[in-house]
This record gives C-alpha cells, structure tokens and sequence, in this order.
C-alpha cells in the first residue's frame, strides 16, 4: 500500500481531491503503462521545448535536455506508485524551486504538463476502451475511472511544484527587501556621519574625520573624504609655518631697520 506524508500540505490535497487508497491503487496498475508511454510522451514535449525559443533559451546543449527528460520520466515513475511521500515532496520541491532559480514561467509548465496528460490519457483509454482491462466487461467505466486518477495525479503534482515555485519566489522577495532595508539603514548611517564630519569641517575644526567601519560600498567615500580633510589641513598648516616664518623675517627687518 502506498504510504502520504503528513505535512507539507500534501495529505490535505489528498484528501481534497479525493486521491484515497482505491484510488492510489488504481494509480499503481497504471504504471506498467505510464513506464511504457513516458518516453515517447516526453520526446514530444521536448520536441515542442526545442522548437520554442523561450523554453530552448533554458539548455544550453542536448546533453542537459536528455538529462532533464530522465529526471521528469523517474519523476513520474514516483508518481506512479501513488505513494506521495517524503521522497515524492523531496522530488517536486526540487522542481518547483529548480524553476524558480531558472526563472521558468508556471506557463511553461503547465503546457508541458498539458502534452504529456495528452499522451498519457490517450495510452490509457487505446489500452482500456472499449474492451476494459484483459477483455473484461466495463471498459468505459474503467477507462473513466483511470484517466481520472492520472489527471488527478498529474494536477496534484503541477499543484504541488507551482506552490513551491511561488514560495520561493516570495522567499527571494522578502530576502531582496530585507537586503533593500539594511542598505538604506547603512546609506543613512553613512551619510548622518558625512553631515557630522562637515558641519565640524565648516566650524574649523580641521580634526574632523569619518571614524569608524562603515558598509564596503562606503569605505571609498570615507578614505576621500578623510584624505580630502588631511590634505586640506596639511595644506593650511603650511600656510600657517610659511605665515610665521614671513612675520618673524619681518620682525627682523623691522628691527634691522629700527
């Protein structure tokens, strides 16, 4: 029988969508099917993938295309055993944060999803209509109840990754805004400490400085400033010796004089 997690929202999907353990079992006879029409459906996934620029732009190469189908095809084969799990969580939290990190739109994937719900149910109801399962009676009934379930399956699933990719797009909102707040902080202090130092300036006191550490994209600003303000007060030190060597020569002379 296969096991559901108990967190993560997943048990309360479930049960939403009335994914009990009849019908997880009737999930689990479909995946001798699904293993069977994975490939093929994701080779016409990939084909539509290829032949848009928006989703080819995320593969850099073939190789990272063949490796993104294996991956969604185990995918599916998780799904299939209708466990949906801590490993199954594990699985799709992946997914969603992958496209979240990758910038890829919900769009995209629901239109992937789209081509290979379309292989797949058209698998099931070839496979199970109008003769049902190994020449028994109710093919219809049967077919109904297993496509069902799979679009059930594959909506929890894209239900699930979509969530995570929003979660972690709100994450990385709340992370850039708290970036966003301790730069203005840092900007403020920064610039409170500026005003200090030239309010001192402007009253004479040649002494002022930019003391202590401030954020590294300010630490230029403090070294010019404090350079600018050291410069300025070696130069008037100059003046003021050249000033008072000039009065002493001219005391001097005075005195010759007198």
């Amino acid at each position: 029988m296969g096991s559901v997690v108990k967190d993560n929202g997943v048990a309360e999907r479930l049960a939403f969508i009335k994914m009990d353990e009849r019908a997880r079992s009737t999930l689990r006879s479909l995946k001798p099917l699904i293993a069977q029409e994975i490939g093929a459906a994701m080779e016409t996934f990939y084909a539509e993938v290829r032949a848009t620029p928006h989703t080819r732009a995320f593969f850099k190469d073939e190789a990272q295309i063949d490796s993104a189908s294996r991956r969604q095809q185990s995918h599916w084969s998780i799904i299939a055993e209708g466990r949906f799990d801590g490993a199954y969580v594990d699985a799709v939290r992946a997914i969603g944060q992958t496209h979240a990190r990758l910038g890829l739109e919900p769009r995209w994937y629901i239109g992937g999803y789209a081509l290979i719900c379309e292989a797949l149910t058209g698998a099931v109801i070839r496979q199970m209509w109008p003769k049902g399962v190994l020449g028994r009676k109710g093919g219809a009934e049967e077919a109904a109840e297993a496509v069902g379930v799979l679009l059930k399956a594959a909506m929890l699933d894209m239900d699930y990754a979509i969530s995570i990719y929003l979660e972690t797009l709100e994450a990385e909102r709340q992370r850039l805004e708290e970036v966003r707040q301790v730069t203005e902080r840092s900007q403020a202090a920064v610039v409170a400490a500026l005003g200090e130092a030239l309010s001192r300036l402007s009253g004479g006191d040649l002494g002022a400085r930019l003391a202590g550490a401030v954020p590294a994209e300010f630490q230029r600003l403090k070294d010019d400033f404090n350079s600018a303000v050291g410069a300025l007060e070696a130069a008037i030190a100059a003046v003021s010796e050249s000033a008072e060597t000039v009065a002493g020569g001219a005391d001097q002379i005075g005195a010759a004089a007198d």
